[in-house]
């Protein structure tokens, strides 16, 4: 066992020291959880560390920093939305006149979410240390991306944080909303056809065979469509779970095989080539790339880091691939939009707008505009197939259902008929 002691944020916001016995700093950090605590810090203080050079023991109070960070990481899709909300309280404070160390302090105190209060935390006392707000923010990589904290350096560089603040705000929110409409797209169409599958399979597997035995019972039979469908149905059951086996064993197999760099590469490509969803994941992209890049060159980044940080954020590895490509050109001195156009990375209407901005040296105001295009055709292709693949299943549905309530109806009229006489 050892002993640590520690730096923690309690319930009201209060900072307190302690020490505690834990096998390590993991155990040590769910401890102080256990007690209401936030710990900001952890350091071993004896026990099997004791006798560690300082040297060593600054770089396992870093290692564990990085430890605890990857811990957090598991939030990490809630995370961005946490510290987008975080910049908002903190923007609303600035702009009042109140300095960022002052408004990053009362934050701490007043905050009650979780996730903020332990960004609030960590920044405060980072603050109290006399380091920056952006080389405080690149501690938090769950909160903020390091394009983020870049942006942050180059307003506090100028003195004009605000401005940077709003920016970065406004490209976090486009980039949600976008995200959350790309996502809304899909769960309407993937609902319905759910809803129909249940539909179809309740007609087959429950009321057809239900039917033919009241049809058997008055001496009659199904006809030879319904019959079709039954005999269907029987071979889907028979045949399903093989099929069903098949199927999880190559999705296995596809996963792995997209995890290597030339499978990845070679996938991601593909997903690109699929009709509508292929465009909306290509528009996608470009939409962040866009916005991202307006918010760089707005803020004064050069445009070598400019792009390195650009790259970080390309999800699909084929873009990455091509845009890594047209970076290097860059370096090498050629133009943005020469390089951009060599790959085919954006339609020639947008490189034509980023060759004349760069011309005119108004390439962050020709990038935003290039970024409101590809919203605009992105809300349209994303409006454009949930209306197609809405349509399609409930078609498609319909068209089953109304299947098998024919089959039903004409049988049990061919042995009503048949009785009559």
């Amino acid at each position: 066992m050892s002993r640590f002691s520690y730096v923690a944020i309690d319930s009201r916001g209060k900072t307190l020291p302690g020490e505690i016995t834990a096998v390590d700093s993991k155990e040590a950090r769910s401890k102080i959880r256990q007690k209401g605590l936030t710990p900001i810090q952890i350091k071993s203080v004896g026990g099997k560390d004791a006798g560690k050079a300082k040297s060593k023991l600054k770089k396992a109070s870093q290692a564990q920093k990085k430890a605890s960070s990857e811990g957090r990481k598991s939030t990490r899709g809630k995370g961005e939305k946490v510290g987008l909300e975080f910049l908002k309280r903190l923007l609303e404070l600035h702009s009042s006149g109140m300095p960022i160390a002052d408004a990053v302090k009362l934050l701490n105190q007043r905050l009650s979410d979780p996730g903020q209060k332990e960004i609030a935390g960590v920044l405060w006392k980072e603050l109290a240390e006399g380091k920056t707000l952006s080389r405080s923010m690149r501690d938090l990589p769950e909160y903020f991306s390091e394009s983020s904290s870049f942006v942050v350096e180059a307003g506090e560089a100028t003195g004009n944080v605000a401005p940077i603040l709003k920016k970065i705000i406004s490209h976090l929110e486009e980039k949600r909303a976008i995200r959350a409409k790309v996502l809304s797209s899909m769960t309407y169409p993937v609902f319905v056809g759910f809803v129909a599958f249940g539909v179809v399979l309740f007609f087959l597997f429950y009321l057809l065979p239900q039917i033919e035995e009241m049809l058997a019972s008055l001496g009659g039979e199904l006809n030879l469509m319904a019959k079709v469908l039954i005999n269907g149905s029987n071979w889907v059951l028979t045949v399903g779970p093989f099929a069903l086996v098949g199927l999880i064993i190559a999705g296995g197999a596809i996963l792995q095989w997209r995890k290597t760099e030339k499978g990845g590469m070679a996938f991601d490509q593909s997903l690109l080539k699929l009709p509508l969803f292929g465009q909306i994941l290509y528009l996608s992209e470009l939409f962040q790339l866009a916005s991202l890049l307006s918010t760089l060159i707005w803020s004064g980044i050069g445009l070598t880091e400019n792009l390195r940080l650009c790259e970080k954020t390309i999800k699909n590895r084929f873009i990455r691939s091509r845009f890594r490509s047209a970076r290097a050109l860059v370096n090498e001195g050629k133009s943005l939009p020469d390089a951009l156009r060599k790959f085919k990375l954006l339609p020639l209407m947008q490189l034509d707008i980023l060759e004349v901005g760069e011309r005119t040296g108004n390439l962050g105001n020709s990038m935003e505009d290039s970024s409101n295009s590809f919203r605009e055709q992105l809300t349209k292709r994303i409006k454009t197939m949930t209306t197609l693949v809405s349509g399609g299943a409930l078609g498609f549905a319909f068209s089953l259902v109304a299947l098998v309530a024919i089959s039903i109806v004409s049988s049990i009229f061919q042995v009503s008929k048949s009785i009559s006489y």
